[in-house]
């Protein structure tokens, strides 16, 4: 009679016992893993359709784009929206907006390190705003020495500062003291005042500024110089000069010039290029959701997703609002449509049809409020939530469902110590007895 192996048989029965629930539980538990991943990876798709969509419904974007071309380049350049109406047009460009710098020359030798007067105030003003500065606080490091680069650090970090820029320039070997207003126009005239520094030659450095850069107004003329419509502006943009346009001036034409040309018009590439970013970010969306709902066959896998409301509700929500009317027309008409695939498609010359008759019509179905932009925002806005949304709330949903299996699998784990240890017992039990027979036996061997 042979001997058995206590170990080993309280392992394998032990075993046996909780395998199929373990199994069980394992599959489970994978199922739901895949399912979160899945998730994860559909809720990255739409964020990054969401965020192609945004990208074409900003304050200063939009699906249709328009452009502008010009007679002459280098004097004008211009920004046009989606409203503005095909049109011809002449600017002549008289002058360009400046703004106001000063030089100030505090005498030779002085350099960033000259020191200043630590008392009395110096007044800058620009636009009707004006800053104080005491003097007596130029001094930030405290060695009882006010510098001229410590003054130049305390203006431009002044709350008060009226929009005026200090520096130090260095030329043929001296240093120069210089105020610049940040903004053109007229209006932005830089003026500064020193006043109780009981240094009479400091406070005439001031007072006698020397304008290096005079602040002007642009000035432009809507038709040919002199005979057209004079406009006048602080700065070089002059916004809605004509119906959806703003111009940016920047550089003076020569009196007696001929003005510009502009013609305002589709910009179709730039508007085909919009579509494509739309049309990709759905359909690769949709192929997300796609690959992790299909229901499977013989020789294809199963989705983790297949048959998940949440999903379904989502890409039936989407869809839908491409297939909906916007302002009494559908999307079709104007060449957007969802293919028998579910994939977004456009007819190129449907669309271009629909721009070049109403660009601003064409626009409104996409971009105007609650449209199909507003719409699908709307839409995909609860889904994407950080903190309350339906993929945060399902996939910490389903991990909760993870925990509750390990906490199965831990109660499994006992389970089996305590059929492994009651085997090991009765298997000990058994062999010590079997060896007691075999020795019991041997006695009575003849």
């Amino acid at each position: 009679m042979s001997s058995i192996d206590p170990i080993s048989m309280a392992t394998q029965l032990a075993t046996y016992e909780i395998q199929p629930f373990q199994q069980r539980f394992q599959t489970q538990a994978d199922k739901y893993q895949s399912q979160i991943s899945a998730y994860g990876k559909v809720e990255t798709a739409l964020r990054t359709f969401r965020t192609a969509v945004e990208d074409m419904n900003g304050l200063n974007d939009s699906v249709v784009k328009n452009g502008a071309t010009f007679s002459q380049e280098g004097n004008i350049s211009a920004s046009v929206n989606a409203s503005a109406l095909a049109g011809e047009y002449q600017v002549f460009v008289e002058q360009i907006a400046t703004s106001h710098q000063m030089g100030v020359d505090l005498g030779a030798g002085t350099t960033a390190d000259t020191a200043i007067p630590a008392a009395g105030s110096m007044v800058i003003s620009m636009d009707g705003n004006t800053m104080t500065l005491d003097l007596a606080t130029v001094d930030t490091d405290s060695d009882g020495t006010a510098t001229l680069q410590e003054l130049v650090a305390a203006i431009n970090t002044d709350e008060n500062n009226p929009g005026v820029n200090a520096s130090l320039v260095r030329a043929n070997g001296e240093t120069h003291f210089m105020l610049s207003g940040k903004e053109t126009g007229v209006a932005n005239t830089v003026s500064v005042n020193v006043t109780g520094t009981g240094d009479a030659n400091f406070e005439n450095a001031f007072a006698n500024s020397t304008d290096i850069s005079t602040p002007k107004d642009a000035v432009i003329w809507l038709g040919a110089e002199g005979t057209g419509l004079k406009l006048t502006n602080s700065s070089n943009t002059f916004e809605g000069v004509i119906d959806g346009v703003d111009l940016t001036v920047t550089k003076a034409q020569t009196s007696g010039d001929q003005p510009i040309g502009i013609t305002v018009g589709s910009d179709k590439e730039a508007t085909k290029e919009q579509l494509n970013k739309m049309v990709d970010a759905y359909n690769a969306l949709m192929s997300e959701i796609d690959k992790y709902t299909k229901v499977g066959s013989k020789d294809e896998k199963r989705g983790p997703l297949a048959g998940d409301g949440t999903i379904r509700s989502l890409e039936n929500q989407i869809s839908s609002i491409f297939r909906q009317s916007y302002n009494g027309q559908s999307l079709y008409s104007v060449g957007v449509s969802i293919d028998r695939n579910g994939k977004l498609a456009i007819d190129n010359d449907k669309f271009e049809a629909a721009q070049a008759a109403d660009p601003a019509a064409l626009n409104e179905m996409f971009n105007g409020t609650d449209k199909l932009f507003d719409s699908l925002e709307a839409t995909i806005k609860p889904y994407l939530s950080f903190s309350d949304g339906v993929f945060k709330n399902r996939k910490d949903s389903l991990q909760q469902n993870i925990s509750r299996i390990d906490d199965k699998m831990s109660n499994l784990e006992r389970k089996y110590q305590m059929s492994y240890d009651r085997y090991l017992a009765q298997f000990t039990q058994m062999n010590q007895l079997m060896t007691q027979m075999q020795q019991t036996s041997g006695l009575f061997a003849i």
